[in-house]
């Protein structure tokens, strides 16, 4: 019977061992997630702040690529938070925040031919 006790313990301090080092684990890639998490929101910021300097053209162009991008389904989460971005400066500055306009506009884009080189 002893032995039993002893083999339920060694088991349990195992377990708990174990499970120790997944929560160990686990903080660890949160608090990996939070540090990528802060870098990209001051690069956002970075980049929202070279956007208010951005010509209104050049915003178009960006603009006009981000849609293409997001058509073809080649835009990942960085992608898409800083076409996002633009959208909003373009819209803010080119259209008066209006959406209807700025969809407007773009509707009326020549699409854009891709040649092969």
């Amino acid at each position: 019977m002893s032995t039993n006790l002893v083999d339920s313990s060694a088991r349990m301090a195992m377990g708990t061992d174990q499970l120790h080092r997944r929560f160990t684990v686990v903080i660890g890639f949160v608090g990996l997630m939070l540090i990528a998490s802060a870098a990209s929101m001051a690069q956002g910021q970075s980049a929202n702040r070279a956007l208010k300097d951005a010509p209104i053209d050049e915003l178009k162009r960006i603009y006009l690529a981000c849609d293409r991008a997001a058509i073809n389904g080649e835009l990942d989460t960085a992608g898409i938070r800083q076409c996002s971005i633009v959208y909003e400066e373009l819209k803010r500055r080119a259209f008066g925040g209006d959406f209807d306009e700025l969809l407007a506009w773009s509707k009326a884009q020549p699409p854009v031919r891709i040649t092969e080189r």
